[in-house]
Parts: structure tokens; sequence; C-alpha cells
């Protein structure tokens, strides 16, 4: 029983103190930049990303909420479902 607390705990933990960077382990990607296939062509790395979604800098698009982090196109890519 105590094994299966300390399970649920780190867990939760995990999930709390993880942000949304634990979203990405588990497979689950943020919004698609291929909803705006028109405004996002030729968009290629994470500076590019930033000049529009960081909130610090005026954005034009829609501020992120982890401006921090790393590998936008990797997170925000996915093929459409």
């Amino acid at each position: 029983m105590k094994t299966v607390m300390r399970i649920i705990v780190c867990g939760i933990a995990f999930v709390v103190l993880g942000g949304c960077a634990y979203r990405h382990y588990l497979g689950v990607h943020g919004p698609s930049v291929l909803n705006s296939p028109d405004i996002h062509e030729g968009v290629a790395d994470d500076a590019e990303c930033l000049s529009c979604h960081h909130p610090d800098m005026n954005p034009t698009g829609p501020p992120t909420s982890h401006p921090q982090f790393t590998g936008c196109i990797k997170c925000h890519s996915d093929a459409l479902k």
C-alpha cells in the first residue's frame, strides 16, 4: 500500500512540477503550427517562433506560457488529427 501511495504522490509531483513539459514526454503536444500553414510556412527554429509568441516581445501571435523552453517546432509541428 505504501508503494502505491508513493507512486501516486511521485506521479502527481511530476505533473505539477513539470509544468506542461511532461505533456511532451507523454506524447501530447501543444497546438500544431499546421493549423495555420500560411502564417507558419518556413518557420524552422525557436527564435522564429518566439519572435511572434514571446510574451515580453509584444507578440503578434498568442503568447506562449513557456518562453524559456526550447523545441517549439518539435512540440508544435505534429500532424493534424
